[in-house]
């Protein structure tokens, strides 16, 4: 049996794919900014997860199954002296960027990924362009989505009957 062997590459093996961290810190993101009134304070002066696990099943039960597993987690990420203790919005995202790992990397290294993976530049179309025939006579592509001689960008009523119709 011929195995070819897959050369490994250089740095730290990652162990957790940083979309998956992202996404589901912005998950506890909006979780935190929809029950923190309630589940911030309690949270915040909680001494065991056992206080936590409660808070959350009493003030945020729709989201228990989510945030249930993590109690622990939240504990040590709480009494971290980096935690912010002043600003809520800091709070909840400190909270949530620190989860978003799962525990799989640990909450400083999730909050790196995070921040690593925002300030990334997306990429997106800013132009398309059609080839077009306009009444004006013109034809060829479009300048976006308008006639480059007359300008119009209106289509025809059959156009319109044809896209609302999807042939």
């Amino acid at each position: 049996m011929n195995k070819v062997a897959k050369k490994k590459g250089k740095g730290r093996p990652s162990r957790i794919d940083p979309g998956i961290v992202v996404g589901s810190a912005d998950a506890f993101r909006a979780w935190f900014h929809q029950f923190w009134t309630k589940l911030g304070p309690r949270i915040l002066i909680a001494k065991s997860s056992e206080e936590i696990e409660r808070a959350i099943t009493e003030d945020a039960p729709s989201v228990e199954g989510g945030l249930f597993q993590y109690s622990e987690l939240i504990l040590k990420i709480v009494r971290d002296r980096r935690f912010p203790r002043a600003r809520t919005t800091s709070q909840i995202h400190f909270l949530a960027d620190s989860l978003g790992g799962q525990g799989f990397v640990s909450s400083r290294r999730s909050r790196e990924i995070c921040a690593a993976e925002r300030t990334k530049v997306k990429q997106v179309i800013v132009r398309r362009e059609y080839y077009i025939e306009c009444s004006c006579g013109y034809k060829g592509p479009a300048l976006d989505g308008a006639c480059r001689d007359c300008g119009t960008g209106a289509l025809s009523w059959e156009l319109r009957v044809n896209d609302i119709e999807g042939r």
